[in-house]
């Protein structure tokens, strides 16, 4: 343990996240649920309820892969502060945002599992009346998920990442491109994210934030692996 850095742990849990997600999201569309959490236009909670029966245990895997990988992104979001903290005393930040922003962002995906394995049954087995009741409760949960998962998202992507980012400029700790590539997590997954309810362009737009962080995740954690023994020595420079 003592010659363990947390650095190398938030490496490694920065890969595993990225696997989690990749192996979880392609099981769930798979198995056919489109979405964790579900879309509250009309028709869309009793469209995903009728996926989720027929998905089966791929659905399932998938979703509890997903949740998962919100713990150990946890982690590695706070195994990147100890690789960049040379940065300065604000970058402690990133850590505490960190936390509050995947704890979110893994409750918002909590919320539909629970859905999934007591209100979906119910939902086959109930008269029309019961089912209308139903859907309701499942609209209110999917708005409570997607407003949680908003919140998270945005102190993720739109401030920790980012903060990452200015911090890998001026550090030089890992390649600076990914410092470049932190900053366009930012723009598109955060920024983007705070504009995309008033259209659905930005709302496009800002998927290219999502699939840019995943990159970011696991480029990170390749250089910190690679260079698990310099980070001691690294040395603030000018961006």
């Amino acid at each position: 343990m003592d010659n363990l850095r947390l650095s190398t742990v938030g490496a490694v849990c920065a890969l595993v996240t990225v696997a989690l997600f990749v192996i979880g999201i392609a099981l769930m569309v798979t198995a056919g649920v489109q979405v964790l959490i579900p879309e509250t236009g009309d028709g869309q909670g009793a469209k995903w309820i009728a996926d989720v029966q027929d998905a089966g245990d791929g659905f399932y895997v998938g979703a509890w892969l997903v949740l998962f990988g919100g713990f150990t992104g946890l982690v590695a979001l706070i195994g990147f502060y100890d690789a960049l903290r040379g940065a300065g005393q604000v970058l402690v930040l990133g850590p505490v945002l960190g936390i509050v922003g995947m704890t979110l962002v893994t409750i918002s995906h909590a919320i539909p599992v629970a859905l999934a394995y007591e209100l979906v049954p119910a939902y086959g087995d109930a008269d029309p009346s019961t089912q209308a009741s139903l859907l309701v409760t499942t609209h209110t949960l999917a708005s409570v998920s997607l407003a949680t998962n908003y919140l998270g998202n945005i102190l993720g992507w739109g401030v920790v990442v980012p903060l990452y980012g200015i911090a890998i400029l001026k550090t030089s700790v890992v390649p600076r491109w990914l410092g470049w590539l932190a900053l366009v997590v930012g723009f598109f997954a955060g920024f983007l994210t705070l504009l995309s309810p008033a259209s659905s362009v930005i709302e496009g737009l800002s998927t290219i934030g999502f699939f840019a962080f995943f990159i970011f995740l696991a480029a990170m954690g390749v250089a910190l692996l690679r260079r698990r023994d310099a980070l001691p020595a690294a040395a603030p420079s000018p961006i």
